[in-house]
């Protein structure tokens, strides 16, 4: 054959390849191929809805611990408070050698026994006693009786009063009243000085008591010496420091104590922070798992796609003899590209 044939069935051949169908994505996913496109920044992209609904969890948590995570005891020990702990009389010690808790139950007035019987988180005593630093016969106590009420401790008052000015108990005890004042700075105190007579089983001695009233509580105080110790000064000297004492800490006193565990306050806390965390975190990570997701089904799609189109390569490639032919510069006439061609009639001269 000429080269006239020759050159047109290369011609026929190669543009056989070029009609072939090209390899552009057809409708379908899309695939993202620019693998740097830009992202919004991760900060920008957190909703601010998240951050207001942790907000509030935070602020409902913390109204709940301070509503309902909390524990309350009786502390009767606390009754201490209301009573002083030094006298500031130079005649007795500095520190009392005894304080205890007085139960209303070993009351020596009925009106505490009753209130107790009604209300006893909010009834009790405490005393503190005082001995003397030279005379071995000065002494001092100061008792406090606490009631619900104040009519309650005013019954209670009442009682102590009769107590020291009841006529046949004193003259039971060989004890007369020697004098009878009031404490000026403790409104409606009562006040007593008593002497007992030598007996044949107890000396001479005088004595001193202070009643007065602030509030639900009640004073009783009592000096005792021998001649010539404890007087009347020093017991007055005590009870204005007992009533303003007092006048401080009676008005918000009460034997309830509230407490807040501390396991509990611990567990509360690292809860409540984890739920925060978990509603400001949560849609963030999950927006990255989709977007990590997505990202591997687009690699997973390109991928395919490309082995497609390798495919399709593969499949439009020329034949082997077509390869040998053009690497060689020429196609034989006998090969498979003229079977079924009439061949081209080359015009003589």
């Amino acid at each position: 054959m000429s080269e006239l044939n020759v050159a047109a069935a290369l011609r026929e051949h190669t543009a056989d390849i070029r009609c072939a169908p090209t390899f552009a994505p057809q409708a379908g996913p899309a695939v993202a191929e620019n693998a740097t496109t830009r992202r919004t920044p991760r900060g920008a992209r957190r909703p601010p809805l998240p951050r207001v609904v942790a907000s509030a969890v935070v602020v409902v948590a913390a109204v709940g611990y301070v509503a309902f995570v909390e524990s309350t005891r009786i502390d009767r020990a606390s009754l201490s408070a209301l009573v002083i702990d030094q006298t500031g009389v130079a005649a007795l010690k500095a520190k009392p050698v005894q304080s205890e808790f007085v139960a209303p139950q070993k009351s020596a007035f009925a009106a505490v026994k009753r209130a107790a019987a009604s209300d006893p988180d909010e009834t009790g005593g405490y005393g503190r006693e005082w001995s003397g630093s030279t005379a071995s016969g000065d002494a001092a106590t100061q008792l406090v009786e606490l009631l619900p009420t104040s009519a309650q401790a005013r019954l209670v008052r009442d009682e102590a009063e009769a107590e020291y000015s009841d006529a046949s108990s004193l003259k039971a005890a060989h004890t007369t009243v020697t004098a009878r004042f009031t404490v000026p700075a403790a409104a409606g105190s009562f006040g007593v000085s008593v002497a007992t007579a030598k007996s044949s089983t107890t000396s001479a001695t005088t004595g001193t008591a202070i009643v007065f009233q602030q509030g639900r509580v009640v004073a009783v105080e009592y000096l005792q010496s021998s001649p010539g110790g404890l007087s009347r000064t020093d017991a007055t000297m005590i009870a204005r420091a007992e009533h303003a004492l007092l006048e401080r800490s009676e008005p918000a006193f009460s034997l309830t104590r509230t407490t807040r565990p501390l396991t509990l306050s611990v567990v509360y806390g690292l809860v409540t922070l984890f739920v925060a965390g978990l509603i400001l975190f949560l849609p963030g990570l999950v927006g990255r798992r989709r977007i990590r997701r997505r990202e591997r089904r687009e690699e997973q799609a390109r991928y395919e796609f490309r082995a497609r189109g390798g495919k399709a390569m593969r499949r439009r490639r020329p034949p082997a003899w077509a390869q040998r032919a053009r690497s060689a510069g020429s196609i034989p006439v006998s090969g498979p590209a003229q079977r079924g061609r009439r061949p081209i009639a080359t015009r003589r001269h």
